[in-house]
């Protein structure tokens, strides 16, 4: 009698818990992993929480999964739009983008995913990890679309946790920015001008001036400590035979190669630089080889290098009236002006290398004995120091293989055996940023991160990184634009001194995406890696 009387009370309790419980997950979300609403069969995608808690911390992470049917001859398109929280990489399975076609990506502000599943990936769920950016008493929630399909994961409630990271340090880098001769041939010592019988065309016009504001304002957005541009801000095809435009003067000689060259660089690099610093913005430049002219090197180009360095020199790494604006340098080396290194805090140690071995008798790419040696002094002492971070800046790739898009290709020559790797290996580089190759790839060897990237800012190719230096990691998020440039008709190219010129038109989207994400610690680690910058397989 008592045994039955306690399992009625019992079940009514446990009705009473029902109700409870039902009304809670109807205001608070239920985490469950199992399929959410479905209404009727095939009609929502099959999505849900990885937790089936009904709280999430503040700054915690957050994951959901979701089942992507097999599709014939295409891509299955998933979308997922977060509340309160961000996308913190591309997940697995995603089809990753490449720079002249976007397949997956997450939005410049974290919330929103594209993803594109290959009908050829074999695991069919696709779980996204998100960083709870919410306060405390707001809701998480996650808008899952499958090919059209919708449906909506329960929302979760924020509660106390853990406090957000600090950022300590933030850079940004883009090599190849521009990789052009852009700016006006009035603004400096031609002889061009507009109208004149046989006259060329300008050197930048209206749509390329917007589409720098629009690429320079985002960057001046992000609050950026500082910009590295690894080489390649001109074409710099300056003093050569092949230009018989009279810009910058005749060519015949190698005393009017000379003086034009200078014209050229007093025309471009002021207002390269002047873009950035009514900006507010620091840039730390390397020496690409079209800042030598661009390869091949013949008799006639490699005599120029000593001038075409100290042009450069004399715009960017040492001030007026002409003191070194870096004080730790390889004296005595002939890069003694363009290679440098700084410590903009106490555990970041960063150095700009030039890579260009030039002489009058041969052109290499690889570092000069001196510079060589300075450098492993620069990284001896990063390392006694206990410096947590090193990061390096050179134009060209060290190992390989790499993409590469509309370029010659240039590598360091010896590679991974190289002095220049060895040295990296020994010393505990954490990342090595290189461009030339207008294009991404990521390659971790030896505990260093190579990421090449960078672009053609006339063709579109313009991208740039976002690195965030935290006290035991550091993360790298790599964005890029939707540009189209455009011979439109009936519009005469852009004047520039390699024969050919760029396209008329130029239009930037003013909304940044991001197409690759990686996170480092600071004994070298990769842990995790996502998107573009995961493993290239060649064959893609």
């Amino acid at each position: 009698m008592l045994m039955g009387r306690w399992r009625q009370r019992a079940a009514r309790w446990g009705l009473v818990l029902a109700l409870v419980t039902a009304a809670l997950t109807g205001a608070l979300g239920s985490g469950a992993v199992a399929p959410a609403a479905e209404s009727r069969a095939g009609a929502a995608p099959r999505a849900a929480w990885s937790s089936s808690s009904l709280f999430v911390e503040t700054n915690s992470i957050v994951r959901g999964r979701v089942a992507v049917p097999r599709t014939r001859g295409r891509d299955a398109l998933l979308r997922v739009r977060l509340t309160n929280a961000r996308l913190t990489a591309i997940p697995t399975g995603c089809r990753p983008s490449v720079l002249v076609r976007r397949y997956s990506f997450i939005s410049s502000d974290g919330r929103d995913l594209t993803c594109r599943v290959s009908p050829q990936t074999r695991r069919r769920t696709v779980v996204f990890a998100a960083a709870i950016d919410g306060g405390v008493g707001e809701r998480v929630g996650a808008s899952v679309s499958v090919d059209g399909r919708r449906t909506t994961l329960p929302a979760k409630r924020v509660t106390f946790g853990n406090a957000r990271p600090e950022v300590r340090f933030r850079f940004l880098s883009s090599p190849d920015f521009l990789n052009a001769d852009v700016g006006d041939l009035a603004q400096g010592p031609s002889s061009w001008r507009p109208g004149r019988r046989g006259a060329t065309t300008n050197s930048t016009n209206p749509a390329y001036e917007r589409a720098l504001d629009t690429i320079l304002d985002d960057w001046q957005s992000l609050d950026a400590d500082q910009v590295l541009v690894a080489g390649d801000l001109v074409e710099g095809w300056w003093g050569t035979r092949q230009d018989r435009s009279g810009n910058f003067g005749a060519g015949d000689t190698e005393a009017q190669r000379r003086a034009s060259l200078r014209r050229a660089a007093a025309t471009y690099y002021p207002q390269w630089v002047e873009r950035f610093a009514r900006r507010g913005m620091l840039a730390h430049l390397a020496m690409g080889d079209h800042e030598f002219g661009d390869n091949d090197w013949g008799p006639d180009k490699r005599r120029l290098a000593p001038l075409f360095e100290r042009e450069f020199a004399s715009r960017f790494t040492r001030l007026a009236d002409g003191t070194p604006r870096y004080q730790n340098r390889p004296r005595g080396s002939q890069h003694e002006f363009t290679a440098y290194a700084w410590r903009p805090q106490p555990e970041l140690q960063m150095v700009t290398l030039n890579v260009f071995d030039i002489t009058d008798e041969r052109a290499r790419v690889r570092l000069d004995l001196k510079q060589l040696r300075w450098l492993e002094g620069v990284l001896r002492d990063a390392r006694h120091d206990g410096v947590q971070w090193i990061v390096v800046q050179g134009h060209t790739p060290i190992v390989g293989p790499v993409r590469q898009r509309g370029s010659s290709g240039l590598h360091y020559e010896g590679g991974r055996s190289s002095e220049l790797w060895q040295l990296f290996k020994q010393y505990g580089v954490d990342l090595y940023l290189s461009g030339e190759v207008h294009d991404v790839t990521a390659i971790h060897r030896d505990g260093v991160l190579q990421l090449s990237h960078g672009g053609l800012f006339a063709f579109g190719l313009t991208n740039y990184l976002v690195a965030d230096v935290y006290q035991n990691r550091m993360r790298l998020t790599l964005r890029d634009y939707d540009i189209r440039s455009d011979d439109a008709s009936g519009r005469r190219r852009l004047w520039e001194s390699r024969p050919g010129g760029m396209p008329a038109l130029l239009r930037v989207s003013p909304t940044p995406f991001t197409i690759g994400t990686a996170v480092l610690d600071a004994r070298g680690h990769l842990l995790e890696r996502s998107g573009i910058m995961r493993p290239w397989q060649v064959r893609d």
